[in-house]
């Protein structure tokens, strides 16, 4: 394979005619990154792994210790091999030493006769920066013809092949799904070893397996293996594994793209289904196109309310954040179905695992939106989630949207620190929006907060908060003042006051719970007309 010097390819070299291996002869197929003259028997930081070294032996001339000692070093830095030319300093080698390099398949080449050290540095030096030249104009091509292929390629598979045909070497694919492809085909008994060999670290020599996953929007959908027994990988092939890996996931992301846009023409249907004018069968019918035969145990519709900032004219690419929101919650447990309106995204979730934790998947890919910056867009500032109730008929969909559509109107009227996902969760503040509708909602909340509003007024007074809190305690004073920070004593006074402007039955549970939803109307209400 072409971009690699390796320990063999250098002894047949000229300066090499009177070297020969005394030990560690199963280390010649090392690759070789650089030359280094080295006479010190410290290496601390001298080596970083891969370096030939050139030494007279002058650092342990008589010293046998000493030079095992340096053996064990070089062999723990990964270094490629040793030269050591005899005669001047060092006559032989000893059998203790050859037997520690032939143990780690660390080479010991001596030469025979004087050589230049310099001569040999210049010569392998000049053909490694060539090769490294050479190395980077034809990862460039490979680059360039496999963008070219991607235009007109309908397999992907196709990819892949063209990698293993340039390397030369066995090439495993497992897929999400655990779809195992090898190229060139192995016969079952030969597939399942190498398998077990990839799934068992300690019996993958590092240099000998490269390992590349295939991600799109940051999910894993493969992993590429390249697999040598003899030879050893080096830079280029691991550079020209990560453009496939790329290319690859270039092709899948346009598969996905294509597969939205379908998806996207299909929106009428979708929407007259969100608006109930489909019955069960219909429904059943439709979704054997996509090929959902599993059991889908509900429903519940999420709308995603984009906020644009002020003055933006660029729309987002919004078939982007569908595929984005569809990876997020097919990993939950869903199969979705977007549909699309402007800045409002409506997405319909088929449940497919269990009924139980339904909320609660919806929820972990709520947060995991919240984390990635949407589209990474700046015309995005903010965006908001609403779900609708839980619906075991599908044919009853058109439910969970417009509980949906609700949950959204009432999120835009709520506290801060009062904002929730899901229909279900609102429950005061579903009446109090009813109530708002169709009543008078402002009238009663005269009738039993005016007296302390106006009070809180003329006094800068802050009874409505302490009423708040002392209800939410459940009557503990001791809580309560602690909540509002105020001594027991304070406390006392203030519910003397409550107890003048509400009556001393304040407390009763019919009242009391009268009281309570008036205080969520008024905060209700004081959102509303902000």
């Amino acid at each position: 394979m072409k971009y690699r010097v390796s320990i063999g390819n250098i002894l047949e070299r000229r300066h090499f005619e009177s070297a020969r291996v005394v030990a560690g002869q199963e280390g010649i197929d090392k690759l070789v990154k650089w030359v280094h003259v080295f006479e010190m028997i410290e290496v601390r930081g001298n080596l970083k792994g891969g370096e030939l070294v050139l030494s007279t032996g002058f650092g342990w001339k008589d010293d046998e210790e000493l030079f095992l000692t340096l053996l064990n070093q070089l062999i723990k830095r990964k270094v490629a091999g040793i030269c050591i030319e005899l005669g001047s300093f060092i006559n032989d080698i000893s059998a203790e030493a050859k037997e520690l390099a032939d143990l780690n398949n660390f080479p010991i080449i001596v030469f025979e006769e004087e050589v230049s050290f310099v001569e040999i540095t210049q010569d392998i030096h000049a053909d490694l920066i060539n090769q490294q030249y050479e190395l980077i104009s034809n990862l460039e091509d490979y680059s360039q013809r496999l963008n070219k292929r991607l235009l007109s390629i309908d397999n992907h598979f196709e990819i892949l092949k063209n990698l293993q045909q340039y390397i030369n070497c066995q090439l495993v694919y497992i897929a999400k799904d655990h779809t195992v492809v090898t190229i060139p085909a192995l016969r079952e008994k030969e597939r399942e070893s190498i398998l077990a060999r990839l799934n068992n670290p300690d019996r993958c020599p590092a240099k000998r397996v490269l390992k590349q996953p295939v991600q799109v929007f940051e999910r894993e959908f493969a992993t590429i293996y390249l697999v040598t027994y003899k030879r050893e990988f080096g830079e280029f092939e691991s550079l020209l594994l990560d453009r496939t890996a790329t290319a690859l996931a270039q092709y899948l992301l346009r598969e996905l793209y294509t597969e939205e846009k379908r998806k996207a023409r299909e929106t009428e249907w979708l929407i007259q289904w969100l608006q109930g004018e489909h019955d069960h069968e219909e429904i059943k019918h439709h979704l054997a196109v996509y090929k959902i035969n599993q059991t889908i145990t509900g429903a519940v519709v999420l709308n995603v309310k984009l906020n644009m900032a002020e003055g933006q004219k660029i729309d987002p690419d919004i078939t982007y954040l569908n595929m984005l929101i569809h990876n997020i919650f097919d990993q939950n447990g869903y199969f979705v179905f977007p549909v699309e309106k402007r800045h409002l995204l409506t997405f319909i979730l088929l449940n497919k695992k269990g009924e139980e934790d339904w909320k609660p998947r919806i929820e972990k890919g709520i947060k995991r939106l919240e984390k990635i910056s949407l589209l990474n867009d700046s015309s995005i500032t903010s965006f908001q989630v609403a779900g609708g109730k839980f619906v075991k008929e599908l044919d009853r969909l058109h439910e969970s949207f417009q509980t949906a559509q609700e949950t959204l109107t009432i999120q835009d009227k709520l506290p801060p620190d009062h904002q929730k996902y899901f229909y279900e969760d609102m429950h005061m503040y579903r009446l109090i929006s009813l109530v708002h509708k169709h009543s008078n909602l402002e009238g009663l909340v005269q009738e039993y907060l005016e007296p302390i509003i106006k009070y809180d007024e003329d006094h800068k007074a802050n009874l409505l908060e302490t009423l708040r809190v002392y209800l939410a305690c459940n009557g503990s004073k001791k809580e309560t003042a602690s909540k509002v920070f105020v001594v027991r004593q304070t406390l006392y006074h203030r519910l003397e006051k409550l107890e003048k402007l509400l009556g001393a039955d304040f407390m009763a549970p019919e009242k009391r719970q009268v009281i309570e939803f008036a205080l969520l109307a008024h905060e209700y209400q004081q959102t509303v007309y902000q």
